[in-house]
C-alpha cells in the first residue's frame, strides 16, 4: 500500500453522513454514506452495495454534507474500488472558496428576481420584480441565469427559486455577462452573505439535484 502522509481532521460525528465523488471536472461519479474515518482514509458505502468501480488512482473531490456538522470538501485519489466500497487516500481539505465552487451543478430551473434596477443607454430607469428567469448552473457561491433583458455587471437583485420549494430570497450580485446562443445573455452572480439556515437549504436542494442527475446518468 502506498504511504500516506496527508491527514485531515474530520471528526467521527461525520460517520453517516451523505457524500457525493466527483472527478476533477465536476463529473458525478457516485453518491454513498461516509463509511468510515482515519487520519489516512476515509470510506464511503452505499446501502444496496452498488457502487460503480471508479479508476485506481484518480483524482477526485469528496462532498460530504452533516445536517449538524456542515459541510467539507475534501480532495484525495482512489485507493480501493468496489461495489461496496470505496477508500479515499491522500486526503485534503478544500479552501473556502474551491468548497463553495465545487457545489455546482448544471440545472433548468426558474428563478424569479425582485428589486433589480437597470439603468438604460437613455438614461431611463427600469425595475424588475417578480421578474421570470432561466437557471444555467448553481453553486454555494452564485448562479448563472440567462435572459434577453440587457442587465449590467455590478447591479444587485434578490432571487428566490421555486424548485427548492423554499420561500427563501437569496441576495446576490451580477459579476459577469456571456453571450448565449439564440440571442440569450447569461449573467454569471455572486451570493452575498448567507445565513447559516440559506447555506442549508441552498445545499440540500443542490444534494437533491445531483441525485437526480445520478439516477438519469445510471
Amino acid at each position: 500500500m502506498r504511504g500516506n502522509n496527508s491527514m485531515i481532521d474530520l471528526s467521527e460525528g461525520y460517520i453517516g453522513s451523505s457524500c457525493v465523488v466527483k472527478a476533477k471536472n465536476n463529473d458525478l461519479l457516485i453518491m454513498g454514506t461516509l463509511h468510515r474515518i482515519k487520519t489516512s482514509f476515509i470510506d464511503i458505502s452505499s446501502t444496496r452495495n452498488e457502487l460503480p468501480v471508479i479508476s485506481y488512482n484518480l483524482f477526485v473531490k469528496v462532498e460530504v454534507y452533516n445536517a449538524r456538522l456542515g459541510f467539507r470538501v475534501l480532495i484525495g485519489r482512489v485507493y480501493i474500488s468496489n461495489q461496496e466500497l470505496i477508500r479515499i487516500i491522500d486526503l485534503n481539505e478544500a479552501t473556502n472558496d474551491e468548497r463553495r465552487e465545487y457545489f455546482r451543478i448544471s440545472t433548468r430551473c426558474d428563478g424569479i428576481i425582485f428589486n433589480l434596477t437597470h439603468q438604460q443607454p437613455d438614461g431611463t430607469i427600469k425595475e424588475y420584480q417578480d421578474f421570470k428567469v432561466s437557471l444555467v448552473d448553481i453553486s454555494l457561491g452564485g448562479l448563472m441565469f440567462r435572459t434577453k433583458e440587457v442587465l449590467g455587471v455590478g447591479e444587485t437583485f434578490s432571487i428566490v427559486i421555486p424548485a427548492m420549494k423554499e420561500n427563501m430570497l437569496y441576495e446576490c450580485t451580477i459579476r459577469r455577462s456571456v453571450e448565449k446562443p439564440e440571442n440569450y445573455i447569461g449573467y454569471g452572480c455572486e451570493f452575498s452573505e448567507m445565513t447559516n439556515l440559506q447555506e442549508d437549504i441552498l445545499y440540500r436542494y443542490i444534494l437533491r439535484c445531483q441525485n437526480e442527475q445520478l439516477k438519469r446518468i445510471r
